[in-house]
C-alpha cells in the first residue's frame, strides 16, 4: 500500500479547483485548512481522524529535477514543450492506519488534481505508476 503521491503540474494549483476535487471524490468529505501547518486535512463526515493530507504546492524551477528524483519524466514529453518548464509539486499523504478506502480516495484526488493542472501523479510504491490522464504533452507509453 502506498502512503504518498506527488502531483506534478504545469499549471499552478488553485484552491477552489482542489476543493472541488475533494468534493468530487466524495461529497461527504470536508476540509480542515490550517495555514500554519501548510497543508489541508481531508476528513470523512463520520470520522475524527484525517483520511489524507494535501501539502501546499511549491514551485520547482530546477531543470531535470523530475528525472533526477523519479528516474523518468513522470509521463511528460518535455521535448514537445521545448524543455522542462517550471512545475508545481504537491504531496498527498495517506493518514497512517487509514486503510485502503483512504488510499483510494487520496489516489483519486491526486488524479483529479493532476488532470486540472495539466500534470501527472507519481505513486510512491516500489515501482513507478503514471496515474495521469493522456494528453498531447504526455508520453503515450505511460497510458494504462
Amino acid at each position: 500500500m502506498s502512503n504518498r503521491f506527488t502531483v506534478i503540474t504545469l499549471n499552478e494549483p488553485e484552491s477552489p479547483a482542489l476543493a472541488w476535487a475533494v468534493a468530487e471524490v466524495n461529497p461527504e468529505f470536508y476540509l480542515v485548512i490550517d495555514p500554519e501547518s501548510e497543508q489541508w486535512e481531508v476528513y470523512d463526515v463520520d470520522d475524527e481522524t484525517p483520511l489524507f493530507t494535501v501539502d501546499l504546492p511549491y514551485l520547482v524551477q530546477v531543470p531535470g529535477e523530475i528525472r533526477r528524483l523519479f528516474g523518468s519524466d513522470a509521463g511528460f514529453s518535455f521535448s514537445e514543450l521545448g524543455g522542462e518548464p517550471p512545475t508545481y509539486w504537491q504531496d498527498v499523504h495517506v493518514a497512517p492506519d487509514a486503510g485502503e478506502r483512504a488510499e483510494a480516495a487520496a489516489s483519486r484526488f491526486a488524479q483529479l488534481a493532476a488532470h486540472l493542472g495539466l500534470g501527472a501523479v507519481v505513486d510512491h510504491t516500489a515501482h513507478f505508476n503514471h496515474l495521469g490522464e493522456q494528453e498531447q504533452i504526455m508520453r503515450k507509453d505511460w497510458t494504462s
